[in-house]
């Protein structure tokens, strides 16, 4: 169960609501010596006890696994099927009533190989998403057959072991974005393809300090000649600290460019900054606490007005128990806030949130 008091995640006159969840699942995992496969299966049902029309079902189906060539040698793979929903924080197109609909294909095929001092790295993603149309707040219809698009990803990391603790490593990727229809509701044609460079160095600081730090570029060209690219530096880092035996941090940093509908903006690069503690207070307590940030700066085009969209920042932070009653029983308590500012006036949003979970694994 949920509480929320800004269930529509709206800069004033704030309604609150409770939001029942339901989350089966199910999860089946080879024991071979060589290769491997799982298979789950999840949904999310929630029911809203006061706005029932902001009600969704969302599923999952995630196949993925390894095949081994030989030693250090190995072929990786997945398909994922999923039906999803946006909520009313998505800011980067345009909402209704209901939650928007969306279904979501994904199939990727991975290789890994360690040469002695050298490894390499590839994978190859291919990513269809389909839009339902939603209606908005005056009855009339969203359509957002313009959302609908294909993705082909293609990413390779090349490293070298210097010594035991260290490894420097380059990578990239290549990006293609493929709208359905060539035209948005705008008359723009938002297809692009870019790419992303990166190059660090991934380490153990000290015996319980280890992780990646890197340096990234990133460029989306766009098909229509008014959208300008999409470019800029980021950092990135996936560090790991464990300062007790049962105390555990991780940090992160992550930059991709997003897409948008946005009529006057060509899309915008996003990045994540999070940091994570988990404690094993007891044997059948654990407790976490995380903070993040995300920043969305859009690229706009050229003569865009003064009180188009320009940044999105989004502050969050929440604290949590879990209480593992046996082998099979858990309760979950936790509070998340969340807060989002924008250059636009009235747009921004503050969500306190807390969660009550009882769950059954098997």
């Amino acid at each position: 169960a949920r509480w929320t008091d800004n269930v529509f995640y709206s800069y004033d006159n704030e309604q609150t609501d409770f939001i029942y969840h339901l989350r089966p699942y199910i999860t089946a995992q080879s024991t071979w010596s060589r290769h491997s496969l799982t298979v789950k299966l999840a949904a999310d049902f929630a029911f809203l006890n006061n706005y029932s029309f902001r009600d969704y079902q969302d599923y999952f189906l995630n196949i993925g696994g390894r095949l081994d060539v030989k030693t250090r040698c190995s072929f990786r793979y997945n398909l994922d099927f999923m039906r999803l929903h946006e909520d009313l924080n998505n800011r980067a197109a345009q909402q209704g009533v209901d939650p928007t609909i969306y279904h979501m294909f994904d199939a990727g095929l991975g290789f890994d190989h360690q040469f002695n001092r050298l490894s390499l790295q590839a994978y190859y993603a291919y990513i269809n998403l389909d839009f339902d149309d939603s209606i908005d707040f005056n009855g009339d219809t969203i359509d957002n057959q313009d959302r609908n698009r294909r993705d082909n990803y293609f990413d390779v990391r090349l490293g070298y072991q210097l010594k035991t603790e260290m490894q420097v490593f380059i990578g990239g990727n290549w990006r293609q974005v493929k709208y359905q229809e060539k035209f948005d509701s705008n008359g723009l044609e938002r297809s692009s393809d870019g790419y992303s460079l990166r190059g660090g160095v991934r380490m153990g600081i000290t015996e319980v300090l280890s992780g990646d730090i890197y340096v990234t570029y990133h460029d989306m060209s766009y098909d229509d000649p008014s959208l300008p690219n999409v470019n800029g530096w980021a950092l990135g880092a996936g560090l790991t600290w464990l300062p007790t035996r049962l105390t555990t941090v991780r940090g992160s940093i992550k930059s991709d460019v997003q897409q948008t509908t946005n009529e006057f903006a060509s899309g915008y690069l996003g990045t994540l900054y999070a940091l994570r503690v988990d404690h094993e207070l007891l044997r059948d307590l654990q407790l976490s606490a995380k903070v993040s940030y995300r920043s969305g700066n859009y690229t706009l085009v050229d003569n865009a007005p003064s009180d188009a969209r320009q940044y999105d920042h989004v502050w969050s932070a929440g604290i949590g128990a879990n209480y593992f009653i046996n082998r099979s029983l858990y309760l979950s308590l936790s509070y998340d806030y969340s807060k989002l500012t924008s250059n636009l006036p009235a747009d921004g949003f503050a969500v306190n949130t807390v969660w009550l979970v009882l769950g059954l694994e098997k």
